[in-house]
């Protein structure tokens, strides 16, 4: 289920490299662009993952919390 740009639905990035976190975004996020991220990289998954889409906040975070990362919101979210 991948969603346009009016997405509301959610997407989380699991980072093992940077932090060490996962962080929940909206679909419609510069930094998420539905799970595709916003940069182009020679070695997808080196860093992290998207995980989703979520069509609830309430799965996002269950999702994210399934990492056993640190969880936090992207500003996008609150």
């Amino acid at each position: 289920m991948r969603e346009g740009k009016s997405s509301t639905g959610y997407w989380v990035y699991e980072n093992w490299v940077a932090e060490n976190k996962a962080v929940i975004h909206k679909g419609a996020c510069g930094h998420c662009n539905e799970g595709r991220g916003c940069h182009t990289l020679k070695h997808p998954g080196k860093n992290g993952r998207w995980r989703g889409p979520f069509r609830t906040l309430t799965a996002a975070k269950a999702a994210a919390k399934g990492t056993k990362r640190p969880v936090r919101e992207h500003k996008c979210v609150k």
